[in-house]
């Protein structure tokens, strides 16, 4: 099972204040690519002592990636409470009036009109919303979450998809390149002991032929990639054992396998100058590059 870290899914519904009121709500919640998980709330301010639910309910849920959270009440104003005049804040403009006058000579009188329209000069508490409220609105988030998760594994399987079907040619491209391989080996071989036999006929100095000879051993080994083709195989078989098992997190286990076949694939290209495996190895470089930016977006 593979699941993508994006997604979206949104609700609108009502949650009862009372038996008499309902208020309607939206919320939304969005997650994107993320090396770990982070959660931003956009919530409203009668909410915000929730927060810290919110982002636990979901980091629980969604293991990784940047999730977005979003509610909006239409009714909010119902949780606010009875007007209050800042009896502290009037106080401090009436005796900074009375000072002006005092000093300067200015005449005048203060009205409620003037007041009321100094700033902050009444304030609106916010009510706390009672623990049956709070459920509701948790409750909504619960479900929502697995609607999100829905829309991840849909998601997912599509990645799961592709992802097969790049090892599939990956695996083409890698026999491919063991078979070459195999017969540049016989080719080389073949040469390395016409040019043996040709030291031994032409009478050359041991010692300088014992030198020759191990110089073309030599290039016979370097040319040999059996030990990383093997790796490559071996790495491959993992990749695709990760996506097909049934572990929910992975996407880092993919990516840093993906990174391992990447510095195989570069050793077997800087050790072997045929153009054929060079052109193959670059095919591979490819799909991987691919494949990475499809692991990028899996949980």
């Amino acid at each position: 099972m593979v699941v993508s870290m994006t997604g979206f899914a949104a609700i609108n519904t009502t949650i009862a204040v009372d038996d008499q009121t309902e208020i309607n709500v939206s919320i939304s919640i969005k997650s994107l690519n993320s090396r770990f998980f982070e959660a931003t709330c956009k919530i409203p301010y009668a909410l915000s002592h929730m927060e810290t639910t919110f982002i636990k309910l979901l980091k629980n849920n969604l293991v990784r990636g940047h999730v977005y959270l979003t509610v909006h009440m239409q009714e909010s104003k119902l949780f606010r409470g009875t007007i209050e005049p800042s009896l502290n804040l009037i106080e401090g403009y009436l005796a900074a009036v009375e000072k002006i006058k005092q000093q300067f000579g200015v005449s005048g009188t203060l009205t409620v009109e003037h007041i009321v329209r100094i700033p902050d000069a009444f304030i609106m508490p916010q009510q706390e919303i009672d623990e049956h409220i709070e459920q509701q609105f948790l409750t909504i988030t619960q479900e929502l979450i697995k609607k999100l998760i829905a829309t991840q594994k849909k998601e997912g399987h599509q990645l799961f998809v592709d992802l097969i079907e790049r090892v599939n040619r990956l695996q083409q491209e890698i026999i491919a390149i063991e078979q070459a391989s195999a017969d540049l080996i016989a080719q080389q071989k073949t040469k390395v002991q016409a040019a043996i036999e040709e030291l031994a006929n032409a009478g050359t100095e041991d010692q300088l032929a014992e030198m020759r000879k191990n110089s073309l051993y030599a290039m016979l080994d370097k040319m040999d990639i059996h030990e990383e083709i093997v790796r490559f195989k071996t790495h491959l078989k993992n990749f695709s054992d990760i996506l097909n098992n049934t572990a929910h997190e992975k996407g880092k286990l993919l990516d840093f396998t993906l990174q391992e076949l990447g510095r195989e694939i570069n050793t077997i290209a800087a050790k072997c100058s045929d153009a054929s495996i060079g052109s193959r190895a670059i095919t591979i470089k490819v799909e991987l590059e691919k494949a990475r930016e499809q692991v990028q977006n899996i949980v």
